[in-house]
């Protein structure tokens, strides 16, 4: 294990911000959730995780059940696969490096929680040039209810490039908190594309704590979407670009049901010539509330773009976007648009004229709204990955 020392000071700091709650999102009592460290079959796990199309026949993965089942491995040459505890265990110095450096433990009481009680949670480096085609897959599962805390760390070494997919899932008429920890970090003119799929129910409450750090000429392509319904969604990552770094960022929130979701990306261009995008888009529907949250700061000659995007498919639901920009420098380049609304009639008419039914012209229209740029910066692979849960993000918006 990295240094006791170490350790006890992230825990001394952890224990500290216990009562500290979130600036944003509904405040959730954590001490009502367990631990969730009783066995979980492996039959049950491997058909939630099938749920986000997670598989132990991929050549590298991770899959883990509440905190108390781990499958990992990995067949792809300059890749290594760890649970973070054996990292840890293997690699005291590195785990110093790249664990609680981009989330602080003390950062709101969700972070001291995972600190304190977290288990498992994956390590995945990617080691300097390896240029990774198959995509590496992950699934962090509740299947008994509690509480689940892993704490997950990327390492893309410098010029490596790969490819990450993590779903996160909770069985049915379970009840669970979910904080996931992640730390990214995209190394000296590497690629980091990272695509995260959210599948829960109306009984979890959840609370992801994201960090990235983009190196020099690195490259971070993320994108993030909620497929179901759920009780609570909060999360606010970070990105830190450096020196000609880029980072397109893109999340789809589904509304469904009565969910409260607040959802924000800030980015930080740290480095001359660093640019960001970042676009959201959130679909509400029932009663469902969501908040959009976007933050750019450019303290040096750089640009970025904001796009908050939502679309009321309920007279019920509720959408509040809250895009920020804030430059340091004379030079940098900012800019944000954001608009709220819901499906044009005239739009409809038209496609109605052309032959389509009513359904089939809200479903078109609905696809048009959550298809953005991403796709662009994604592989071939990736792209139909994405392209597939939009197909499941219209169906369940319809």
């Amino acid at each position: 294990m990295a240094s006791q020392g170490w350790f006890e000071k992230i825990r001394e700091r952890a224990k500290a911000a216990l009562n500290k709650p979130a600036p944003h999102g509904p405040d959730v009592d954590v001490t009502q959730f367990g631990d969730g460290r009783t066995p979980t079959s492996e039959e049950a796990v491997v058909a939630v995780a099938n749920k986000v199309g997670v598989s132990m026949g991929a050549p590298a993965y991770y899959i883990q059940g509440d905190s108390a089942y781990f499958r990992y491995l990995s067949r792809i040459p300059g890749v290594e696969v760890y649970r973070v505890e054996e990292f840890a265990d293997a690699y005291p110095d590195l785990a110093r490096e790249y664990l609680w450096r981009l989330v602080p433990p003390d950062l709101d009481k969700y972070t001291a929680v995972a600190a304190l009680r977290g288990v498992g949670g994956y390590v995945i480096r990617v080691k300097a040039g390896a240029k990774v085609r198959d995509p590496i897959l992950a699934c962090l599962s509740i299947v008994r209810g509690g509480l689940q805390a892993p704490h997950n760390v990327v390492i893309v070494e410098e010029g490596a490039e790969a490819v990450v997919y993590t779903g996160c899932v909770i069985a049915p008429e379970v009840v669970g908190l979910h904080v996931g920890i992640s730390e990214f970090y995209v190394l000296r003119g590497a690629k980091l594309r990272y695509i995260m799929v959210h599948n829960w129910t109306k009984a979890a409450h959840v609370r992801p704590r994201t960090g990235v750090l983009v190196e020099e000429g690195g490259e971070y392509v993320g994108y993030y979407a909620n497929l179901q319904e759920v009780n609570s969604l909060q999360t606010s990552p970070r990105i830190v670009l450096r020196e000609g770094a880029r980072a397109h960022a893109t999340s789809i929130l589904l509304g469904l049901g009565s969910a409260q979701i607040d959802v924000g990306t800030t980015a930080v261009l740290e480095g001359d010539g660093a640019a960001v995008e970042l676009t959201t888009r959130a679909l509400a529907t029932d009663r469902s509330n969501i908040t959009m949250r976007a933050l750019v700061e450019a303290h040096k000659l750089s640009r970025g773009h904001v796009e908050c995007s939502g679309l009321l498919l309920s007279g019920s639901a509720n959408i509040v976007t809250i895009p920020q920009l804030a430059a340091y420098h004379q030079d940098a380049m900012l800019t944000h648009e954001a608009s709220i609304g819901r499906l044009a009639e005239e739009e409809i008419n038209y496609l109605q004229a052309k032959g389509f039914t009513y359904e089939e012209a809200v479903s078109l229209l609905v696809r048009g709204f959550v298809t953005t740029d991403i796709h662009r910066y994604l592989p071939e692979q990736a792209r139909r990955y994405v392209e597939s849960i939009e197909k499941v993000i219209v169906e369940k918006a319809m």
